[in-house]
């Protein structure tokens, strides 16, 4: 079942920190279009341990939409390691 809200950010999300598993992972690229509607953009990858943050669902139950860098992505929930609260 896909997701159809997950290519918009809530207004009131709360961030979650995370970082990827010690490998480069897959991650789509989440594009604003000029009517204020989400696009997918091209496949990439993003580099190990970069720091993430978590901002909804995504568009079907193993992905989950991150910000990285001011970019939006969506990634397999299976390649997130959610930080504890001592990082």
């Amino acid at each position: 079942m896909v997701n159809s809200e997950a290519l918009f950010l809530p207004k009131n999300y709360l961030p979650q920190r995370a970082r990827i598993v010690p490998s480069k992972i897959c991650a789509i690229e989440l594009i604003a279009g000029q009517d204020n509607r989400g696009r997918l953009g091209a496949i990439t990858q993003l580099p190990q341990h970069v720091q993430l943050e978590i901002c909804g669902d995504g568009f079907n139950e193993r992905t989950v939409k991150v910000r990285c860098q001011n970019s939006f992505y969506f990634v397999f929930r299976e390649d997130l390691e959610v930080l504890s609260g001592k990082n």
